[in-house]
């Protein structure tokens, strides 16, 4: 048995978090049912990358988020649809939805319209900055997408060299860590509704994940007082060594880790350099200092032998891979961490799966996501409240 077996789970998504988060539950045996506009459907469906095969396409990006799912098509606009609607929710565990803010209210099914119908109801919405009624804030009404929030974060502000300016770090960062959150968010309604009896509303916004991932820059902020410069963290040397062959990164947050370091190297005269002599002060001078020192020995040895040498003297460090390395990684294949998806029009495709192993449990399975409206036997049999 699968560890959500028997859970069913109303998708009412679009883009990345939602749809994310439904597919962590789906990949773990959740039924999900994703509901769409029948014009289109999910406006992922036509990203690129769009591999066209015959009469059929498929969007990359659709399957990263989308798999393990049924399709209905249901016009919301419309009063027979919107019956629909309720009556699916009406069978179903969760509800899952990440649109505007507002938009379920104004079509009078959302969690206040919902409820009182039924109550072990669990609703997640995923939001840019919250949609709980008691906790409004200035930007409760904004729309978002995941750039606008990693700059609201503070995200953008550290990311970066130290006299550029601010770049966001990878796209949908935001949309999925949100994603991932809504489903513990579901996965802990679900248990209280096990004790309770009732389901609740799960408020995600995407910022106040985004910046709950600032935690240690806003911790130095309120005990130091200080402003994190772009591209230097004062409080613990971080960066990057030439190889041969490309970089390998490290961080050395204390005086043990930069000890073992220093000898590793051979350099223990780095040691007793004055200006060298606290985390702090290596922070300070990581980039002028230390980075040309260490250089003198990593510059001629490859990145695996740099940071087998390193591991073995106990100072944590990677290989700075390329996304063509990170998807050939003999590691993450040993993992299980790729599967096969076989797609009717694309055929064989490889997805990196959601990291989540139950060891007790039976092994997954991973389908392709659906065409559009391919389950709309699902609803057109349902008797309308």
């Amino acid at each position: 048995m699968k560890p959500l077996q028997g859970i069913r789970i109303v998708e009412l998504g679009q883009y990345i978090s939602a749809p994310y988060c439904a597919m962590m539950l789906a990949d773990q045996g959740a039924e999900v049912i994703k509901v769409e506009r029948p014009q289109g459907g999910d406006p992922r469906r036509d990203y690129d990358p769009l591999v066209r095969a015959g009469s059929g396409q498929l969007s990359g990006g659709f399957l990263s988020y989308n798999r393990n799912k049924s399709s209905v098509t249901l016009d919301m606009s419309q009063a027979q649809d919107r019956q629909r609607y309720v009556a699916l929710v009406h069978t179903a565990d969760v509800v899952v939805e990440n649109l505007r803010p507002g938009a379920v209210d104004k079509l009078g099914v959302g969690y206040e319209a919902l409820a009182p119908r039924h109550p072990r109801l669990v609703y997640a919405a995923i939001s840019g900055y919250g949609r709980s009624p008691r906790r409004r804030g200035p930007y409760s009404d904004r729309p978002a997408f995941d750039t606008a929030v990693q700059a609201m974060a503070g995200i953008m502000d550290v990311t970066g060299e130290v006299d550029g300016p601010p770049i966001p770090t990878v796209t949908g960062f935001c949309d999925i860590f949100a994603g991932i959150h809504a489903a513990f968010g579901v996965l802990t309604a679900l248990r209280a509704r096990d004790e309770t009896g009732r389901g609740t509303f799960v408020d995600i916004s995407m910022y106040d994940a985004a910046a709950s991932l600032m935690e240690r820059e806003l911790m130095l902020a309120e005990f130091t007082g200080e402003q994190r410069q772009r591209g230097l963290d004062a409080y613990a040397p971080v960066g990057t060594f030439k190889a041969a062959d490309g970089y390998v990164a490290l961080i050395l947050p204390t005086d043990e880790i930069w000890r073992r370091l220093c000898v590793a190297v051979s350099r223990e005269d780095l040691l007793t350099r004055g200006e060298l002599l606290t985390v702090k002060s290596r922070s300070l001078h990581f980039g002028a200092i230390i980075r040309p020192e260490i250089n003198r020995w990593t510059g001629s040895r490859t990145r695996r032998e740099i940071v087998e040498h390193f591991s073995a003297a106990g100072v944590p460090a990677g290989e700075v891979q390329s996304v063509r390395e990170v998807y050939d990684c003999p590691h993450l294949r040993a993992r299980g961490m790729y599967v096969e998806i076989d797609d009717p029009v694309v055929g064989k495709r490889r997805m990196i799966r959601t990291p989540l192993w139950l060891d007790n449990h039976d092994d997954l399975t991973f389908d392709t996501a659906p065409r559009l409206g391919a389950d709309n036997d699902l609803v057109q049999a349902l008797q309308l409240p």
